[in-house]
C-alpha cells in the first residue's frame, strides 16, 4: 500500500497509532468492568451474608418471643383469658363501625 505524507506523519502509521491507541483503551474498559463486575459480586455476596444473619437473628427473637407468651400465659391463665376477651371486644367495636 502507498502511504501518503500529510507532513511528519504518514496517514498509514496514524492509522496504525489510532488502532493500537483504540486496542488500549478496549483493554482498560474492559478491565475496568472485570473489576466492577467483581466488587459488585463481593457485595452481593456481603449482602446475602448479611441478609441471613438478620434472618436468623429475627427467628431467634421470634423464638423468644413466642416462648415468653407460652411462659406468661402458663404462669397467669385467667389473665391471659380476661385480655384476650378485652382485646377482641375492642376490636369487635373498632371494626364494627
Amino acid at each position: 500500500m502507498q502511504s501518503t505524507t500529510t507532513g511528519p506523519t504518514t496517514l498509514t502509521g496514524a492509522s496504525e497509532q489510532g488502532a493500537a491507541r483504540i486496542e488500549r483503551l478496549s483493554g482498560d474498559a474492559h478491565e475496568a468492568v472485570n473489576r466492577m463486575a467483581e466488587k459488585t459480586a463481593s457485595t452481593v455476596r456481603d449482602l446475602g451474608a448479611k441478609g441471613e444473619e438478620m434472618r436468623q437473628h429475627w427467628m431467634e427473637t421470634q423464638d423468644y418471643w413466642v416462648g415468653s407468651a407460652r411462659e406468661c400465659v402458663r404462669t397467669h391463665p385467667i389473665a391471659s383469658v380476661a385480655i384476650a376477651v378485652g382485646v377482641g371486644m375492642l376490636l369487635s367495636r373498632l371494626t364494627s363501625h
